[in-house]
């Protein structure tokens, strides 16, 4: 049975090596593990091993360097022998410190000789002899010390001897002056064999395990195996270097430590393992085997074709070809129910409460109603000053803003507890249908005010909500939504930034909005009269629609008769920028509120009758002009006929008459009565035998010289002249 259930051997021979590999990777990365564990813990040791080395390093020169100032500064047979100049006395001083320094070689097995060198007498005194300098062993050390001066601390390895037939010595040497901070009367000089330090530290390691090296302060290598360094520590104080190293653990030595216990309990659990993967496959396999016969069946009778039992082409096949047939009808669904959704909330818009049969009900099931949800509630989201909106966001913007607010009403609906439906019904307002439990009714306030203040909050422009009581006959779900779209009519006596709910508007019996039309030719009247008594009828006006909760078409209906009677005083007007008609129309369309009528409308209407006054001034100014110039033509032989003379007798400004003169006639006052007179001259001149300075009198040139220019610039000819032509 089990050599023919081909799903339980391909199971069994797929989970068997991975189990096996799994297990020999967990195996060597183990190993692994412990090897770089051993290999820090390693390293830590030796680190520690050659701080050690160098803190009894340090603790035993310090100890000797302790001593040496100690004897320096107690010895009195040590001060004696420096500062007497008796001879008897100093050979006597002279031994004791002799025997001093003996007695400190003597105690410390390091120390391998002291000498004292007296500066005063050039002799060396030590716990063996007493001599000259020039003939002690170690004088060249001694020349180099006062030459060079002393060293800081302990010098690097270097040769000794005492006498110089003597076998030199390896040894450390440390200087101390006397007295201690001058050095005026010598110094002392301490040797530490090499040798001795050598064999204290090679007590402390085992060729087979460590191994020390010892480097001076030039990284010379003082002694030791010379092997490679796995730590290397200073000394502040010596200067020196000490390297050391640790064996690592070998591998087979690591292994040798494991229990034989360990290796038994590792080889079963690797072969409970193995029968647990046997048992597995072989439970597993049985339903798998069965859903293969069965796609194979499948795949025979839809593509009339047998595949063999271990090819996977047919399965896969059927597989792919069932899951595309699936997603496909799944995203259908989905568009098709979105689709319908939209249209849902179109049939809303265009239904008529009084006459609708539709069942809103089944319809609702059909599109995905919430089972459990008792209540409906239908309300209205609108953008507050939609023009400004777009003007301040381009489309892609004005997009994203109204994805953010569907999804934030969404969201708060949700945590709510309802469940919602929407829809843009109109650019700027957004249709909700919610669907809510028996007890969340009255949490419903709390969430559209919620709203309102969210998105002012955060999305930098404001929503108005028109709303209405929540309802639990789905069929009364059409009556609802007209309510709410109605509370928005009223946006204009509420405001903006507000939750409207239908219940709160003042359902009065018909009102009648033809009571206003006197008001309104009143204000027509005032404003063609140019009285400005018609800004205190129209602000009474607004007050009273404000008072009165107008709803927004009964309000446009009266602007547009305000606009009519304006329209009858102002459509003669030349037109100067922006048609004041155009503008009211257009403010009459897209106001939001009352406040927007009564700043927006006022600002145009005052600019109307600004221009109306300036037309009236103008046509009344040109009648003058025209008296004006009749004026001129009948007394231009006045020769002081002028600007300010005609100032005076038509009161007004020279300035300004000469300005209105010149736009109504296109000519100066000047040229034109200078055009008057030769004209006149002319006439004279061709009619009578006058002399020209009689003419030039009578046309009002006091002085021919002025005459005859000003006839000779117009005509290019002069007077007398164009008389000899005639």
């Amino acid at each position: 049975m089990l050599i023919n259930n081909r799903w339980f051997l391909k199971m069994l021979f797929s989970y068997l090596p991975i189990f096996y590999i799994v297990i020999a990777v967990i195996f060597l990365i183990s190993i692994f593990m412990i090897n770089e564990s051993s290999q820090k813990q390693t390293l830590k040791t030796n680190v520690a091993f050659a701080n050690h080395v160098v803190s009894i390093l340090e603790q035993s020169l310090k100890t000797i360097d302790g001593t040496m100032i100690k004897e320096i500064d107690q010895n009195d047979n040590l001060k004696e022998y420096l500062y007497t100049t008796d001879k008897v006395k100093k050979y006597y001083y002279a031994n004791k410190v002799s025997d001093a320094f003996n007695n400190i070689v003597i105690n410390n097995k390091w120390i391998h000789s002291v000498y004292l060198y007296n500066i005063e007498d050039q002799t060396v005194l030590s716990s063996d002899i007493s001599t000259k300098a020039d003939s002690y062993g170690d004088e060249a050390f001694i020349r180099e010390l006062q030459q060079g001066g002393f060293p800081k601390g302990w010098t690097n390895k270097r040769e000794y001897r005492e006498l110089e037939y003597d076998k030199p010595v390896e040894v450390f040497s440390l200087v101390k002056p006397f007295p201690l901070f001058t050095a005026e009367k010598g110094f002392i000089v301490i040797n530490v064999n090499v040798q001795s330090v050598k064999s204290m530290l090679d007590e402390m390691t085992h060729a087979d395990i460590s191994h020390i090296n010892l480097y001076d302060s030039q990284g010379q290598r003082v002694f030791g195996s010379g092997g490679q360094d796995m730590s290397l520590i200073g000394s502040g104080y010596l200067g020196w270097t000490v390297g050391t190293s640790i064996k690592e653990t070998g591998l087979l030595e690591w292994t040798s430590a494991f229990s034989m216990w360990w290796l038994v309990f590792g080889l079963c659990a690797i072969i409970l393992g193995t029968l647990a993967i046997v048992f597995i496959s072989l439970k597993h396999s049985k339903p798998i085997e069965d859903i293969t016969h069965q796609i194979h069946d499948y795949v025979h009778k839809t593509f009339g074709k047998k595949g063999r039992s271990h090819d996977f082409h047919f399965i896969q096949s059927a597989l792919d070809k069932l899951i595309k047939e699936s997603n496909k009808s799944q995203e259908h669904y989905k568009q098709n129910l979105a689709f319908r959704r939209r249209m849902l909330f179109q049939e809303l818009l265009k239904t008529d409460p009084a006459h609708d049969k539709t069942r809103w009900g089944a319809a609702l099931q059909e599109l995905g109603r919430i089972e459990d949800a008792a209540m409906l509630s239908a309300f209205v989201v609108e953008i507050d000053d939609y023009s400004e909106f777009c003007a301040m966001y381009n489309e892609r913007d004005q997009g994203l803003l109204g994805f953010a607010l569907g999804s934030a009403v969404k969201e708060i609906m949700q945590d709510a507890g309802a469940d919602c439906w929407m829809e843009w019904i109109a650019p700027q307002r957004l249709g909700l249908i919610c669907f809510l439990p028996d007890d969340r009714e009255s949490a419903l306030p709390g969430c559209w005010d919620h709203i309102r203040t969210w998105i002012g909050q955060n999305l930098k422009f404001t929503v108005t909500l028109g709303v209405t009581d929540a309802i639990k006959d789905a069929e009364q779900l059409h009556v609802s939504f007209k309510k709410a779209l109605e509370a928005l009519d009223y946006k204009p006596v509420f405001g903006s930034n507000t939750v409207i709910r239908f219940e709160d508007i003042d359902m009065k019996e018909q009102r009648e909005v033809f009571d206003h039309l006197l008001v309104i030719r009143s204000i027509g009247l005032a404003f063609r009269e140019g009285d400005r008594k018609w800004e205190t009828i129209f602000d009474e006006l607004v007050e009273t629609l404000r008072a009165n909760r107008y709803s927004r078409t009964e309000i446009a209906n009266l602007l547009h008769y305000l606009i009519y009677q304006i329209y009858k005083d102002i459509s003669g007007l030349p037109r100067e920028g922006e048609d004041p008609i155009l503008e009211l129309n257009q403010a009459a369309d897209t106001f939001e509120t009352i406040d927007d009528i009564h700043e927006i409308f006022k600002a145009i209407l005052v600019k109307a009758a600004g221009q109306l006054h300036v037309f009236r001034s103008s046509q009344n100014q040109r009648s003058v002009v025209h008296d004006v110039r009749a004026y001129i033509e009948a007394n231009y032989g006045n020769p002081d006929l002028s600007l300010s003379l005609l100032g005076d007798t038509f009161h007004m400004n020279p300035s300004y008459l000469s300005r209105l003169f010149k736009e109504e006639f296109d000519q100066n006052f000047v040229d034109f009565l200078a055009r008057i007179r030769v004209e006149q001259a002319k006439m004279l001149l061709r009619s009578t035998n006058d002399s020209l300075q009689d003419i030039a009198a009578k046309v009002g040139y006091t002085h021919y010289y002025s005459f005859s220019r000003v006839f000779k610039k117009l005509e290019k000819v002069s007077a007398g002249d164009y008389r000899k032509m005639m």
